[in-house]
């Protein structure tokens, strides 16, 4: 399997879409005032900046997907395993934390 067919296999995609999303929401929310960063690494970078915040968000996911990327070949079911089972905690985390958000206010 080629190189780029890896690296947009579905679930490379996916997660980097949700990161993003969850990137920028949560400064957009910051920025209006309506959430802040509950994560203290992230939190610590926001003073530094949108930029620096992002760069952080951006090299807490892209090795991961550059590993599943390079090892899809050689393991690909334990690459496919892993990388739905981070897309489905992600998710259930981004979710569950956003419904706290909006229904509870916490």
């Amino acid at each position: 399997m080629p190189v780029a067919r890896r690296l947009f296999a579905w679930e490379n995609v996916a997660l980097t879409i949700i990161c993003l999303a969850d990137m920028f929401s949560t400064l957009y929310w910051i920025h209006t005032g309506v959430a802040q960063e509950d994560n203290p690494i992230f939190a610590a970078w926001l003073p530094h900046g949108d930029f620096a915040f992002c760069m952080m968000k951006l090299l807490s996911f892209l090795p991961l997907i550059l590993i599943a990327t390079y090892y899809r070949p050689r393991r690909p079911r334990l690459i496919k395993v892993a990388m739905r089972m981070t897309l489905f905690l992600y998710i259930t985390m981004y979710t569950g934390r956003f419904a706290a958000q909006a229904l509870l206010g916490v």
